[in-house]
């Protein structure tokens, strides 16, 4: 892919800004933007300024826009809103899609998609607690989606403030659990974002590994008010950790999923992430609803499914759920 390629972001929070600054400082000349609100006035007065392991950085995008109708068609398009918000913008995506677009999804939790594997299937198996009216599954254009799976902790200091102090990861895949042309291309998009990127024939694989730092880390995190750190190391709390770690993997397994690091191995690598504050800990502090739908009652959803069972990450959900639903009431 060339530094010509039109590549738009949706959803400037701490990973849309981090990748569009990554992908601007790579040369990519066409790199836009979809924001709204008073974050969208910010990033069209300032642009966005990003501190991470390479220094600090200031990138205007090619566009900042709220209403995709400014834009033109696009070659590339990341997803980086939260999976709530998926449903709004189903149907003004398809104005920026051609045949060859590209969609990458960059979410946590099990993603909508979890069952789709082919683009000729009709009676597509859907996730309730994601897509409960299957708007998603009949409407997203599932052709052109590739996985994703998204090892980047990025914190948003103000709108269009971003710091990180960990290296950047992305692994990608095809839902159908082969190499293909276009994901082999997608490393040449990265090539020069310091984002290392690795292409992956079993997506799902790598989401479950994804979906047990989710779920052992966020929830608890609005619990406790703990970085990852402490979630993973503190004697307090690693024991909980290393429960929900186990339920998650059994659910995993039902679905064929193979895990390839090993409980005390994840243990080490969270702590190592440092003094961080999870993204549900962010939204919980700042009195946004939670993000508990993808991260974990897809996950519960799937458990029952087997009556595989999951007291400590139910119980830590639970309260999550009981101080979200507090905070935004009052």
């Amino acid at each position: 892919m060339d530094k010509l390629t039109h590549i738009t972001i949706w959803g400037a929070g701490a990973i849309g800004c981090t990748l569009a600054a990554r992908l601007i400082l790579a040369g990519y000349q066409h790199v836009s933007l979809v924001a709204r609100g008073e974050n969208l006035a910010a990033l069209i007065e300032n642009g966005i300024s990003l501190k991470d392991l390479t220094g600090e950085h200031h990138v205007r995008p090619y566009k900042i826009v709220e209403k995709v109708s400014k834009l033109n068609v696009q070659d590339v398009i990341f997803i980086c809103t939260k999976s709530n918000a998926l449903k709004q913008i189903v149907e003004p995506l398809k104005q920026l899609i051609h045949s060859e677009t590209v969609i990458i999804p960059l979410m946590n939790g099990i993603p909508f998609w979890y069952f789709y594997q082919n683009s000729e299937e009709e009676n597509i198996r859907h996730i309730e607690a994601l897509d409960s009216d299957q708007t998603l599954i009949k409407h997203f254009p599932l052709s052109n989606l590739i996985g994703a799976v998204v090892f980047i902790t990025a914190e948003l200091k103000q709108y269009g403030q971003v710091e990180s102090s960990n290296p950047y990861l992305l692994i990608l895949g095809e839902p159908q659990h082969k190499l293909t042309e276009r994901s082999e291309n997608l490393k040449y998009l990265f090539k020069d974002t310091n984002i290392e990127i690795r292409i992956s024939e079993q997506i799902r694989d790598q989401i479950w590994t994804k979906v047990i730092a989710n779920l052992s880390s966020n929830p608890l995190s609005v619990v406790t008010g703990a970085t990852l750190k402490d979630i993973y190391s503190h004697p307090f709390l690693q024991e909980m950790t290393l429960q929900v770690t186990q339920e998650v993997r059994q659910v995993a397994a039902c679905y064929g999923a193979r895990i390839s690091i090993d409980p005390y191995t994840f243990l080490n690598l969270g702590t190592e992430m440092g003094d961080v504050h999870t993204s549900m800990w962010q939204d919980y502090q700042n009195q946004k609803p939670l993000e508990m739908a993808g991260i974990a009652q897809s996950v519960l959803e799937l458990a029952e499914q087997f009556k595989c069972p999951m007291p400590m990450t139910k119980s830590i959900c639970n309260l999550t759920q009981y101080l979200s639903e507090k905070s935004l009431h009052h």
